[in-house]
C-alpha cells in the first residue's frame, strides 16, 4: 500500500466507501460550542493526564463548582473514560457521573494538486462522549465545611 499524502480520500456518499480523490485532504478542527470554565476537553496525549486530573478536582472541590463535563472525541474518548474513572476513585467514589455519547459531523478540506481547479470540502462522522460528573450536594456540604476560608 504505497499511497502518498497527495493521495487523499473522500466519502462516496452513495456507499459509504472512501473512494481516492486527487489532492491533499487538511483536517479543520472541530467545532466547538459555547465553553464554560467547568469543560475540559482532553486529547489523547497521556502526557497531559496528570493535568486534566488536577483541574477537575479542583474544580469540584476547591472551586466549588456544581459539576464537570468531560469531553472526548475519537480517540481522546478512552482518555476521557480514564479520566472520570479516576477523578471517581480520587473522591471516593462519591461523585455522580451521567455520560452521553453522540456523533459528531468534522469538516475537511481537499486540497486538490491541480492548482486551477477548486478546493471541495467533505464530511466524516466521529464519536465522542461528555461526562458530567457532580458531587452529591451532602458531600459539598462536609467538604466546604471543612475548608477554611
Amino acid at each position: 500500500m504505497g499511497s502518498s499524502n497527495a493521495e487523499a480520500m473522500a466519502i462516496d456518499t452513495d456507499t459509504n466507501k472512501r473512494a481516492h480523490t486527487d489532492g491533499v485532504v487538511k483536517k479543520r478542527k472541530p467545532l466547538r460550542p459555547s465553553t464554560s470554565r467547568a469543560d475540559i476537553y482532553v486529547t489523547r496525549d497521556h502526557r497531559k493526564f496528570n493535568s486534566y486530573m488536577r483541574r477537575a478536582r479542583k474544580l469540584l472541590v476547591e472551586r466549588n463548582y456544581p459539576s464537570v463535563t468531560i469531553h472526548g472525541l475519537g480517540a481522546a474518548i478512552q482518555t476521557a473514560i480514564k479520566l472520570a474513572a479516576a477523578v471517581k476513585a480520587s473522591l471516593g467514589d462519591q461523585v455522580i457521573m451521567d455520560t452521553n455519547t453522540h456523533t459528531v459531523t468534522l469538516y475537511d478540506d481537499v486540497v486538490p494538486q491541480d492548482e486551477s481547479a477548486d478546493i471541495t470540502t467533505q464530511t466524516r462522522q466521529n464519536s465522542a462522549i461528555q461526562i458530567k460528573m457532580s458531587l452529591p450536594s451532602a458531600v459539598r456540604s462536609q467538604i466546604f465545611a471543612k475548608t477554611p476560608r
